[in-house]
């Protein structure tokens, strides 16, 4: 194993303990809370009771889940970036294959005065379960915004609850393969048109960045303060 295999596995083994510290602190327990349909089997958290006072949902019946070493190989990603035609930066890649995620939504970057990075108050990953694998990444890369990535734009999360998508801004990247993680509101690209949206240069004025690369983005989207240092 070469020095970058080696660093690849070690942010592996970091991504998954900043998943475990969140799993086992009761803090954070609403973060592993989904609808039951949406949960597979296997991700099924049988020993975490739904609190009384959440039992009686009116949108359906809702269950606690837990995180599952991911199955997502390397090939897999080579082939989804060939038919994107787009390359994820190591970090990122190195998420999807450190655990499957039924759902995963972060508040947005701090500020420092009150507000966040961008006016980003949140993002949302898309579903990386056992059953739906790539599938809802893909689907929100390439159906749902793919003239982004003739923009230079890869999209990989939702931003506030639908109201725009989180993108790599792979123009930008650096010699380590990170990108700075931008956001663009749906209105805005909506505006631009479908062949508009495909052009960097009109989208460019309504890019809104949150973070320098995903390693910055890493501790808030998955948290860092609680994960031992070793």
């Amino acid at each position: 194993m070469d020095e970058r295999e080696k660093k690849f596995v070690a942010e592996i083994d970091d991504i998954r303990r900043r998943i475990d510290a969140r799993y086992g602190n009761e803090r954070f327990r609403m973060l592993f809370y989904d609808l039951g349909d949406n949960i597979p089997a296997d991700m099924l958290d049988t020993e975490r009771e739904v609190p009384e006072e959440l039992q009686d949902e009116d949108d359906g019946e809702w269950k606690f889940w837990k995180p599952v070493p991911s199955t997502i190989s390397g090939e897999a990603i080579n082939a989804l970036e060939a038919r994107l035609r787009a390359a994820f930066p190591p970090g990122f890649r190195a998420l999807l294959q450190a655990y499957h995620l039924v759902s995963w939504t972060s508040a947005g970057m701090s500020d420092g005065r009150g507000g966040y990075v961008g006016g980003c108050m949140s993002f949302t990953l898309p579903a990386l379960d056992t059953q739906t694998a790539l599938a809802e990444l893909e689907r929100n890369a390439a159906d749902d915004w793919g003239p982004l990535i003739a923009a230079g734009y890869l999209p990989f999360a939702i931003g506030e609850d639908g109201q725009g998508p989180i993108c790599f801004d792979l123009k930008q990247k650096g010699e380590d393969g990170d990108c700075p993680v931008i956001w663009i509101l749906h209105d805005d690209l909506f505006n631009l048109g479908e062949d508009g949206v495909s052009m960097r240069e009109n989208v460019k004025p309504h890019v809104r960045q949150i973070a320098d690369s995903f390693e910055d983005m890493k501790a808030i989207l998955l948290g860092g303060e609680e994960v031992p240092v070793v």
